[in-house]
């Protein structure tokens, strides 16, 4: 007989609360949970085709492990850990622990137990060699935090604004408001409420996205732009003054030498160069600090990811300052915590602190950020002949042979480590070439809370836990996720901190871990779990309290490197794109689509329905100027390498623009007609790239497109 379960989704930031239907010990169907306070019964693809996820065809059921020829064999898990632990010593002896190496992914973000605990096995072991997803998808919000500073009580929140302002972020599809500064849950509901409250939404991107249709002023542009756009921006502010002076006057330092820096960037020069229509920028800057008096300003992957990443976001956090878009003293606090503990927030800058240019260094020189290695350095530090390099490395929720930039040369580093061990649902491209592959449980199987979420833009109260609904299918040997690095430290001798020592004699349970992670939350663990479907828990609001007495840190608007940058990126307004010498045709950007969070749910039927691979999608005009019928499969060639793909139309992309979605394709040498490509091959990993944090450009990339013609004998 069938029951029902009130659950979480655990695949994205989204969090969407969903109700399993379950016969036996096999969930067969999920749906959107109505009585789930956050997303009221939204739940998107992805979701909905978790239990192909739990019971699909491809499902890694038992661990494996690499035989000399490069097949795998199934090996049992404390043989797994044994085999690893003996590698591990080995690699530890030789070349000390920072040769161990950890790269965590976005499909541990949601699971609150394996993250932090597979983090602290890296730094129980002694090793600062942690890289993780962030530090390739916008490591420019921390660039930006280590050179301005930040205000401690944030920026002000969606509830009660009057504009918004995103650039290359597209929450619609990707169900993640974080990048664009937007609440992290349902952000489809969210800003379509906003809007009908009176918000003005103003969307920038070369892609007429589903945000972008729910825009009141949509900018179009050439990608490779932002930093230069938000540059003629400001200019327009400050020149105007409708920045707030009082607020500059008395947190800010380096606002004449902005206001100087950006004076070059003359609106009609902008526009020309970055293809816009005259008088966009003046549209936008009035919008946004003329007439609008609450809200912010927010960008994602396309100006994090493109040319100039640093600088634009520096530009776009900037533009928030200037309009004193901050919580102040006396307002409510908009982040409200549940499972974790109260604390004050206060009204202060906490200055700059460039991390990067002292403490831990790896062989490429490049330093660290909030406790990580830059994630575009991981495949130099493997493969340098210099000693101290990364010689081990475990993925931790992470797919990195297809998302690491220069996927030829990602491909040979990790060939080349000592020692590769992944987790992973299916058989991923790491997975493939991993010597020891973990099959672990998922979602439905295992317990877990919302704690994790709480630092992601969660504008409300609110807390869910759930338990576990079923046992993993019968027959498997699969295990939490957490347990490779509690078994490993046990085998090491390691003592684990979770909140606390871990008892490392006798196994906890993930329940046990849960409630030691919530054991100092403003709301009990109990009382979360008395509302299965979660809950918007009834507490007042505390109040920012001011600054504390002292404290007088400024938010550095003008450092000299980031002037520096303005002038270089000047010069470079009207760079011309080249290909191998040759004319650019197009210009490559990143695209998001509903069914899929990077690699993952690539292999999902849902995905495979509606998108068998990742097409190009070009401007109609675009496909008519270059004789290519829509479907028509084409050669993607970029200075670096090439990838082919097929051609599709799509009128929302602008001319001279191609769109295509990451995280598709296999190893270097598969059939990309049959499972897409990857897009990382077009990366260069020494060529526009970024200082501080190493970041190449992986959108905005100058590529030439051209038929693929067959011959028939």
């Amino acid at each position: 007989m069938a029951r029902e379960a009130r659950t979480f989704c655990r695949i994205c930031q989204g969090m969407c609360g969903m109700v399993a239907t379950i016969e036996g010990d096999r969930v067969v169907k999920v749906r959107g949970d109505k009585e789930n306070a956050l997303t009221r019964g939204f739940a998107c693809a992805k979701g909905l085709a978790s239990p192909e996820l739990h019971y699909g065809p491809k499902r890694l059921l038992h661990h494996q492990r690499r035989r000399a020829d490069g097949s795998h064999e199934s090996i049992a898990f404390d043989d797994a850990i044994d085999f690893i632990a003996t590698r591990l010593r080995g690699v530890i002896d030789r070349h000390g622990p920072a040769a161990v190496a950890a790269y965590v992914g976005t499909q541990a973000t949601c699971n609150a137990i394996y993250r932090p605990l597979a983090i602290n096995f890296l730094h129980t072991l002694g090793s600062p060699s942690l890289f993780s997803s962030m530090t390739i998808d916008q490591s420019a919000k921390w660039v930006t935090i280590g050179r301005m500073g930040s205000w401690l009580a944030g920026r002000q929140p969606l509830k009660g604004a009057d504009v918004w302002m995103l650039c290359g972020v597209n929450p619609m599809v990707s169900m993640s408001g974080w990048s664009g500064n937007l609440p992290a849950y349902d952000p489809v509901k969210q800003i379509k409420q906003a809007r009908r409250a009176g918000l003005k939404l103003v969307v920038i991107d070369p892609v007429r996205t589903q945000t972008a249709e729910n825009a009141d002023l949509f900018l179009q542009p050439l990608p490779g732009h932002d930093a230069a756009i938000f540059a003629g921006i400001l200019k327009i502010v400050l020149d105007e003054g409708w920045h707030d002076s009082d607020f500059c006057a008395a947190h800010v330092t380096g606002l004449d030498a902005l206001h100087g820096a950006v004076a070059a960037f003359d609106a009609a020069t902008v526009e020309r160069h970055a293809g816009l229509a005259a008088g966009d920028l003046r549209r936008a800057a009035a919008l946004f600090a003329r007439d609008g008096k609450r809200g912010c300003a927010g960008g994602g992957t396309g100006p994090n990811m493109a040319a100039h990443s640093n600088l634009a976001e520096h530009m776009i956090e900037a533009l928030n300052v200037v309009c004193g878009r901050m919580i102040r003293a006396g307002e409510p606090v908009a982040r409200l915590p549940v499972l974790h503990p109260t604390r004050p927030i206060r009204a202060e800058v906490r200055g700059p602190k460039r991390e990067w240019e002292s403490g831990h260094h790896g062989v490429t020189g490049v330093g660290m950020m909030f406790g990580e290695m830059m994630t575009a350095t991981l495949a130099g530090e493997i493969v340098s002949d210099q000693p101290g390099g990364i010689r081990a490395l475990f993925c931790v929720g992470s797919n990195p042979a297809n998302a690491l930039p220069d996927q030829r040369h990602a491909i040979r580093a990790l060939r080349a480590l000592d020692l590769l061990v992944t987790s992973e649902p299916v058989w991923s491209e790491t997975a493939r070439l991993a010597d020891v592959v973990f099959a672990v449980k998922q979602p439905f199987e295992r317990p877990d809370h919302t704690r994790f979420l709480e630092g992601l833009g969660l504008e409300l109260p609110f807390a869910q836990y759930t338990p576990a609904l079923v046992p993993p299918p019968a027959g498997s040997d699969v295990v939490d996720d957490w347990m490779v690095y509690y078994a490993l430290a046990q085998r090491l001798g390691l003592q684990l901190d979770l909140g606390g020592p871990i008892d490392m004699a006798d196994a906890p349970s993930s329940d046990t871990l849960l409630e030691r992670l919530a054991a100092d939350a403003t709301v009990p663990l109990d009382v979360v779990k008395a509302s299965p479907s979660g809950a918007v828990f009834d507490r007042p609001a505390p109040l920012v309290q001011p600054a504390r007495e002292g404290r007088l840190s400024r938010l550095d608007l003008a450092p000299i490197d980031v002037v520096g940058e303005i002038a270089a990126c000047h010069a470079e307004t009207s760079a011309k794109h080249e290909v191998q010498g040759a004319p650019a045709t197009h210009l490559l950007v990143a695209r998001r689509e509903r069914e899929m969070m990077n690699s993952f749910g690539r292999d999902l039927a849902v995905t495979r329905r509606r998108f068998p691979t990742n097409p190009a999608w070009m401007h109609p005009d675009d496909l008519a100027a270059l004789g290519l019928a829509d479907g028509a499969r084409v050669r993607i060639a970029a200075e670096h390498d090439a990838i082919t793909a097929e051609a599709r139309g799509d009128a929302d992309v602008r001319r001279g623009v191609v769109s295509m979605s990451h995280g598709w394709g296999g190893l270097v040498g598969d059939d990309e007609s049959l499972d897409g490509a990857s897009t990382t091959r077009l990366v260069a990993r020494d060529r526009a790239v970024q200082t501080i944090n190493a970041m190449p450009r992986l959108s905005g990339i100058p590529v030439v497109i051209s038929a693929i013609t067959t011959t028939t004998h």
